[in-house]
């Protein structure tokens, strides 16, 4: 292939010329340029930390979480306890979200038995309401006074991770165990 002559002189007095004669500096850059950076790092940053929030409410093995917990716009919230690993992750995240509230595995071999409720506190109104679905339920913490704690008791059969039925009571002291069926209850076949 011939190439001609004179675009081979033009091409390499343009590179001796390069190479001879540094390039103009560049001129300073945009603000708005040098802004984008850090801005997409706070974005980032911001969404690292939103989802550090959720993934609490919705850890546990498998492909399903253990446990969810969500904020209503009344200011009530929503428990889901799926599986019995995640009781003391609901736990902790009911405490992080302000509920004071514990929860317990039902033992029909409990020897304390039904731990003593809160004086006065059934003619209170519910501080829960059990859904159909077992495990979940809605909370009002507002109904949940100083000192009380909501105590929660999960039922499991033969074994199952899946709980079967949940009740509640509002107790002064926590009980190292509780029997099943210690107040409002939801059961399923």
């Amino acid at each position: 292939m011939n190439t001609p002559t004179g675009f081979k002189q033009r091409l390499a007095s343009e590179l001796s010329a390069m190479a001879t004669h540094p390039a103009p500096a560049q001129a300073a850059r945009n603000p708005a340029r040098r802004l984008r950076l850090p801005f997409m790092i706070a974005t980032v940053a911001a969404a690292a930390v939103a989802v550090a929030v959720v993934v609490p409410a919705l850890s546990g093995a498998g492909d399903s979480p253990a446990y969810a917990v969500t904020q209503e716009n009344d200011g009530s919230l929503v428990m889901d306890l799926k599986r019995g690993d995640g009781m003391p992750g609901l736990e902790k995240q009911l405490k992080k979200m302000g509920v004071r509230a514990a929860i317990l595995k039902g033992d029909e071999d409990c020897a304390t038995g039904i731990p003593p409720m809160v004086p006065g506190s059934s003619q209170r109104e519910p501080v829960t309401y059990f859904d159909d679905d077992p495990g979940k339920a809605r909370i009002n913490p507002d109904r949940i006074r100083d000192g009380e704690t909501l105590l929660i008791v999960a039922e499991f059969r033969n074994g199952e991770d899946t709980p079967f039925a949940v009740s509640d009571r509002l107790v002064l002291n926590v009980p190292a165990c509780s029997v099943g069926g210690i107040g409002t209850l939801v059961a399923h076949p």
